[in-house]
């Protein structure tokens, strides 16, 4: 008995790190964690170490970040939850950034893409949005062949072409390879029911920000659990619906964000417990 069980000890490991990492983890900005340093007077790793303290496993890192920040998160065992490329498909051709990103990706082992498209132009055509959606499937489907998925939000600028659920539908219909990455706080603000567009578009979320707002100024994106967007709600549903990917939290433009993220931690997790 006893050598069966120093037999399978590294089987169940093996299952053990399988479990870990098929349970939904949380993930932080790279830029909360520039603005923690700058507000708390820290370099950029002692405000990472305090962060990855704090319990965040991942981190969503813009490609155009300094380097040394994400070597940094390495160090200390931030995980690659999500990189972040602005592409403006609508200006025309991004032959040279699509391979700058794709590159990205792959000699920093991202698997995941948040790609944001360009504003909505003055006088821009129908054919020239047209264009900029295909530009865009071509570009998941070339990610996809890599291994890569590429997503899009719901972007808080109603000059975006992902701004609602209504351009997200149509955005959908036309690049059917891209996936979602849903933002809670951003369906808030653009005046569409939270549980509404998660329960619409939950078959294709590969990726949550959690974003509160307030309802006096919907600008203003606070702790997670002190705002008005159903938080908790969404984190239980997605949950018991077999969601298994991350919760990125999100509060751009806090002048306290240590605070902030530590608040928004602990509703995230205890939002899990349930």
């Amino acid at each position: 008995m006893k050598r069966l069980l120093i037999l399978l000890l590294p089987v169940l490991a093996l299952a053990g790190c399988i479990t870990q990492q098929k349970a939904p983890r949380i993930s932080i900005f790279a830029q909360h964690i520039e603005a923690i340093a700058r507000q708390e007077g820290l370099s950029f790793a002692e405000a990472a170490a305090k962060v990855r303290a704090l319990g965040y496993e991942g981190v969503d890192f813009l490609m155009t970040l300094p380097i040394e920040q994400l070597r940094t998160l390495d160090s200390l065992g931030f995980k690659h939850a999500c990189a972040i490329s602005y592409i403006s498909h609508n200006l025309g051709r991004q032959d040279s950034l699509e391979e700058a990103t794709l590159a990205f990706m792959k000699k920093y082992r991202f698997s995941r893409l948040l790609l944001v498209p360009g504003l909505i132009q003055e006088g821009e055509t129908e054919e020239t949005s047209q264009n900029a959606l295909v530009a865009m499937e071509t570009f998941a489907e070339k990610a996809d062949s890599m291994g890569y998925v590429v997503m899009v939000e719901d972007y808080d600028n109603p000059r975006s072409p992902c701004y609602n659920q209504e351009s997200l539908d149509l955005m959908f219909t036309s690049a059917p390879m891209l996936k979602h990455v849903f933002d809670t706080g951003n369906y808030y603000y653009c005046g569409d029911d939270v549980m509404s567009a998660l329960e619409h578009f939950r078959t294709r979320i590969h990726h949550v920000h959690l974003k509160d707002r307030m309802a006096e100024d919907p600008r203003v994106s606070p702790a997670l659990g002190t705002g008005v967007v159903p938080i908790e709600e969404v984190v239980m549903t997605l949950n018991h619906s077999g969601y298994k990917g991350w919760y990125t939290v999100e509060h751009f433009g806090s002048k306290q964000m240590l605070e902030d993220a530590t608040i928004s931690i602990k509703t995230v997790q205890a939002a899990l417990k349930k």
